[in-house]
């Protein structure tokens, strides 16, 4: 597998169905995914919630059903499909991971029974609509566990028996038509060398190795100086013999917030934490650094923007009802025209 030069675009169905137009750099309207493939983007990552009832306004999206139309068309434009199932109904992080409704009240047996057949009824989807993955991702953000309360970080060895239970789901459904998808298990600690660590040491003592790479959320303005995500990087390539993906980064182009939900990253935000004002032009030298850290590092194997075409738009917003708290890191203003931090990825 090349070098992977991704966006996440799981917003795209719903922008799409609501109105959203894109424009390249010439002014002149186009899909989403060709602008993105035109700057370097290889590959698109989709996130799945099991039975979303809040995703959105005017449907809910990121289901099977409506994460489909978006991974075949990226399919038939030659671009990847990496798919990440958080295991909730909504949005599963490093602050919350709700354990999907249909599922509450299951035990760990059946936890597992539940993660293994939602995984594979989902990728059968996916195969038999010829948008067969290229990575999939067992669960979003883990590092502090998954399916509360079970999945703790007091009990590892249940995250590793959940972790175990897609892994078998992916490794059962594939055939000689298809490559195994490279499994990939996601956590936020970019730049947390000891918490990446000591989480998967965690693992590999419950018996969890099948895997190929770590994912790990890199937002600089969070996680802290570049200099600490690369010594993160390298220690779990060298510890764990596992590439690195940064599967989520970003960086604001203005203050501006264009609804009546403020923006979770400021302008204040990044000055005191990067000395770097939410302009476009720092978009493109922020991205532009962590695009060429990626590619100069043995240790990583790519890098995904998270949401660039999810500027603000009503009825797309963080939960339905609600606006939009991140339009202000989409690589597309909010008249739909790409800026210039998508040229980080050429």
């Amino acid at each position: 597998m090349s070098f992977l030069i991704g966006a996440d675009v799981s917003s795209l169905q719903a922008m799409e169905d609501c109105g959203a137009v894109f424009y390249d750099e010439n002014g002149k309207e186009d899909d989403a995914l060709n602008i993105l493939k035109n700057h370097g983007i290889n590959s698109i990552r989709l996130r799945l919630f099991n039975d979303p009832t809040l995703s959105f306004d005017r449907g809910d999206y990121c289901n099977v059903s409506n994460t489909l139309p978006i991974a075949k068309r990226a399919k038939a434009k030659g671009l990847g499909i990496y798919l990440d199932f958080h295991y909730s109904d909504f949005w599963a992080d490093w602050q919350k991971q709700i354990i999907p409704k249909a599922w509450i009240g299951k035990n760990v047996d059946e936890l597992c029974d539940a993660i293994y057949k939602y995984t594979l009824d989902s990728l059968i989807e996916f195969k038999n609509n010829n948008a067969w993955p290229d990575i999939v991702q067992i669960g979003n953000e883990i590092g502090r566990g998954l399916l509360w309360d079970y999945g703790t970080l007091d009990n590892p060895e249940y995250i590793s028996r959940f972790l175990n239970a897609g892994i078998d789901a992916v490794k059962s459904v594939t055939d000689a038509d298809y490559l195994m998808p490279k499994i990939m298990i996601h956590i936020e600690c970019g730049a947390e060398t000891k918490q990446t660590e000591d989480f998967f040491r965690n693992l590999n003592r419950y018996g969890i190795g099948n895997y190929d790479y770590i994912g790990l959320s890199y937002y600089p303005y969070w996680a802290g100086p570049y200099e600490k995500f690369i010594e993160n990087a390298r220690n779990a390539y060298h510890v764990f013999g596992k590439k690195v993906i940064i599967a989520e980064t970003a960086f604001p182009y203005t203050d501006v917030s264009n609804d009546d939900t403020p923006n979770v990253v400021t302008g204040e935000l990044t000055r005191n934490t990067m000395n770097m004002d939410a302009t476009p032009e720092n978009q493109f030298l922020a991205l532009k650094k962590i695009v060429d850290i990626a590619k100069s590092e043995e240790c990583i194997d790519g890098i995904y923007y998270w949401e660039p075409v999810w500027y603000q738009l009503k009825g797309v917003g963080a939960e339905k009802g609600k606006g939009n708290e991140w339009e202000n890191q989409a690589l597309f203003d909010n008249n739909g025209h790409v800026l210039k931090g998508i040229k980080a990825f050429n």
